[in-house]
């Protein structure tokens, strides 16, 4: 059996705001990541297609890529259908979630970007479960600037949060951008093939990477339909497209597994959704303008 989140893990997730998981994937899943991402960058970094969709950080440097499942590669949406997603996903969010958007966010060597402290969201006042699904095909060490997070942050007010943010970004810039190590802050230190959950309220943010080593991380983002619906964030029919663009991954590595791969995520469609038939076209864009 693949490897699953345990009740430990979640617990302490929900307590933290953030938790690792170690050994997730597998060797031969990351060392495709890791080729196919390699391309995309240089992609960026040549002015090619993907250079468009491509964000910037505050040096100027490219570190972000989103909508990741349109540019065409062979690993996102296998890495989106993994069982590991799809159980944490029905177990913290519900059974009727919805993957609602991937990025690949990259820290170049000798020159990668920084990012301040943030909070990805903070879009309700109530303790929803919203979080990022953070998957390293790289190491990420202190060294090569990896996420730095503050513990029990997502529980803060709004307001606190917003002060501590300024006041720290502040402090950050005056010793030069490069020091994260805050009282309270925590490294979040992984290996290839770990995943890390952050809450979209946790403050987090990493220094610029000045090692002659790169690291990669992709992110996939989650809502359900139910609180899609309470807080409206996005029309229902995107919610429907986003569904059929899961069960089109679902089928893309089943019909195109790995080596390693032993089982596939049991997907039970959320009511009122429509279901996907083996090639049926799909949005890979799915914008969510």
């Amino acid at each position: 059996m693949m490897r699953r989140i345990t009740d430990e893990e979640i617990d302490f997730f929900h307590a933290n705001g953030y938790v690792i998981c170690r050994s997730v994937f597998h060797a031969d899943e990351m060392t495709n990541v890791r080729e196919e991402t390699t391309r995309l960058i240089d992609e960026i970094l040549t002015g090619g297609p993907a250079k468009d969709w491509s964000v910037e950080g505050p040096e100027g440097v490219p570190f972000e890529l989103e909508y990741l499942h349109m540019h065409p590669n062979t690993f996102s949406m296998r890495l989106l259908a993994h069982p590991f997603i799809g159980d944490l996903l029905t177990r913290i969010v519900g059974p009727d979630f919805i993957p609602s958007y991937e990025t690949l966010v990259f820290k170049l060597k000798n020159n990668g970007s920084s990012v301040p402290w943030h909070r990805d969201s903070m879009v309700t006042n109530d303790d929803d479960p919203l979080f990022q699904i953070d998957i390293y095909p790289d190491k990420s060490t202190i060294e090569n600037s990896c996420v730095w997070v503050i513990p029990k942050s997502h529980r803060w007010e709004k307001d606190e949060a917003i002060e501590w943010m300024e006041r720290e970004k502040k402090e950050w810039r005056a010793r030069g951008k490069t020091d994260f190590g805050v009282p309270g802050a925590i490294p979040s230190e992984v290996e290839p093939g770990d995943v890390m959950l952050h809450n979209s309220k946790v403050i987090h943010g990493s220094p610029e990477n000045k090692s002659g080593k790169q690291r990669r991380v992709v992110y996939f983002d989650n809502r359900s339909v139910s609180l899609n619906e309470k807080y409206e964030w996005w029309p229902h029919e995107l919610m429907e497209k986003r569904c059929l663009l899961y069960q089109a991954a679902l089928h893309e590595r089943r019909t195109n597994p790995y080596p390693s791969d032993d089982e596939c995520f049991d997907y039970s469609l959320p009511d009122g959704l429509p279901a996907w038939a083996p090639g049926a076209p799909v949005d890979l864009h799915c914008s969510r303008d």
